[in-house]
């Protein structure tokens, strides 16, 4: 339900590609389209990206990077890929595979990865929903062929969003204890930790 084709004027330039099961793609159309008739004629909601495809795929399948293409995303351009709120629910194999095939593009061009990664304990939130997990982001990612990383947790300076001024909150809790830490000391309950990640790279890095 993302919405920053029409939000960000940053993306004036850029082409958009959406991917997602079709229904989604569908019932999200049909919500733009009921906003858009909502408000005042005169001011409809407009698209600040260049473009924006919607490409109905399933990255678990092996055809999804095919069906970008076919909806005219050219791979030796620079690119920004946004896995967000997706990774956990996928299995470890399938969002290892979703990784690398986004790895895979830094011998080709420009390439920059966001997306958010859960450590072990937050799996057990929801053992029937989430699946993957990564305690170390920073030390996987370049293994798989990023050759720069940045990882911050929410709470953080560059991830407080301006609602973390508790030091009680959870994540303010969290950030106090070392990331290798399972179980927090003081009550016995998971360190359930999220973590924000930019990762990059470039054509002719090489990663060791």
């Amino acid at each position: 339900m993302d919405t920053r084709a029409y939000r960000l004027t940053s993306l004036k330039q850029t082409d958009v590609f959406e991917v997602d099961f079709p229904d989604v793609l569908e019932v999200k159309a049909t919500l733009l389209e009921a906003a858009t008739e909502s408000m005042n004629e005169h001011n409809p909601p407009k698209m600040t990206a260049k473009s924006l495809e919607r490409v109905a795929a399933d990255i678990r399948n092996a055809d999804w990077v095919e069906k970008l293409k076919r909806s005219g995303f050219e791979p030796e351009k620079k690119t920004v890929w946004v896995l967000e709120g997706i990774l956990y629910y996928l299995s470890h194999s399938q969002a290892l595979q979703v990784l690398k095939t986004i790895a895979d593009k830094c011998s080709l061009a420009h390439t920059v990865l966001l997306g958010d990664f859960m450590n072990k304990p937050s799996t057990t939130m929801s053992s029937s929903l989430f699946h993957f997990y990564s305690d170390w982001p920073d030390d996987l990612l370049p293994s798989l062929g990023f050759s720069d990383v940045k990882l911050s947790q929410i709470g953080d300076p560059d991830a407080h969003f301006g609602l973390m001024d508790d030091q009680l909150n959870l994540f303010n809790k969290l950030r106090g204890l070392p990331r290798s830490a399972q179980i927090h000391p003081d009550d016995g309950t998971p360190c359930c930790r999220l973590y924000l990640v930019q990762a990059s790279g470039l054509p002719n890095e090489t990663n060791i």
